[in-house]
Parts: C-alpha cells; sequence; structure tokens
C-alpha cells in the first residue's frame, strides 16, 4: 500500500504570515495536530502543531506574566519538516512517524504539497484489516515474515 492510497487530500494549509490565532483555531476546528505552511509558489515550507501554537502562551499561574507568543506562523512552524512521497510504502511511512513521534507527515512531490498522511489515516487501514502490524514491524526491524514469503 503505497502513501498515496490513503493520503488526505485536498490539504488545508497555512501560509507563513497566517496569525498563530488562526491556525489555531483550524486546528481546533477540524481537529487535526498539525497543519503544513506553504508559499506563495505551494512550496511547502514548514508544518505547525499543536505544541507549536501552545509553546509560550500559557504562563505559570500567580507569576504575573501576561501570555507572550509569536503573532505568525513563520515564526514558530518547524522548517524543513520530515516528507515522503505519494509513492512512498505505507509501513515505510509509519516507522518514520513512530520513530520520530509525529503524528502526521506531509506528503510531497517535487517540492509542492499533494497530501497529508496522518495516523488516523493508517489506523483507518488497521481498522478495515488492510495494513497490519506485522508489515510495520518487518519494515521498522527488517523482520521476515516466513508466512509471507
Amino acid at each position: 500500500m503505497k502513501a498515496r492510497d490513503i493520503m488526505s487530500r485536498p490539504v488545508t494549509q497555512v501560509g507563513p504570515d497566517t496569525p498563530t490565532t488562526e491556525a489555531a483555531a483550524l486546528l481546533v476546528e477540524q481537529g487535526y495536530s498539525s497543519l503544513p505552511v506553504v508559499n506563495a509558489d505551494g512550496r511547502l515550507v514548514g508544518i505547525v502543531g499543536e505544541a507549536d501554537l501552545v509553546r509560550g502562551r500559557i504562563p505559570a499561574q500567580d507569576t504575573g506574566a501576561t501570555p507572550g507568543g509569536a503573532a505568525r506562523v513563520g515564526d514558530v512552524m518547524t522548517r524543513s519538516p520530515i516528507t515522503r512521497e505519494p509513492g512512498s510504502d505505507v509501513a515505510e511511512v509509519v516507522t518514520t512517524m513512530l520513530d520520530h513521534r509525529l503524528r502526521a507527515l506531509p506528503i510531497v512531490e517535487d517540492g509542492e504539497l499533494v497530501g497529508m498522511l496522518a495516523r488516523r489515516d493508517v489506523l483507518r487501514c488497521v481498522a478495515k484489516g488492510e495494513l497490519t502490524s506485522a508489515e510495520v514491524w518487518r519494515d521498522r526491524f527488517g523482520l521476515v515474515d516466513h508466512d509471507r514469503g
């Protein structure tokens, strides 16, 4: 199974100049954990997640400090995120997600964002019996499944 088979598209995305409050509202409204950040040419330049948008915004109680934080997505996003291509094997993508503790990965083709692959997309396949943990473990650790040859 390939990433293109289960990735989500079209992709909700933001630009580097998007206000962080707007990006946070999109995450809440859409139920996503992160959003890809694209420039005016549609090229992926980063990814912004829940932690990026929360960091520095909630002061400790009774310190008198006021919430801070950047006003633009470009100030808090992760630049050069880990990506995969549409033809990537889903088991390999899941391995990358598990190894790096990522909830979603941008899928790019020639630098352009074409989809997002989230744990939820993969879980949907697992629930349908279309992807097994054996496939992921085989890819992750090079294990051979003797039943599959």
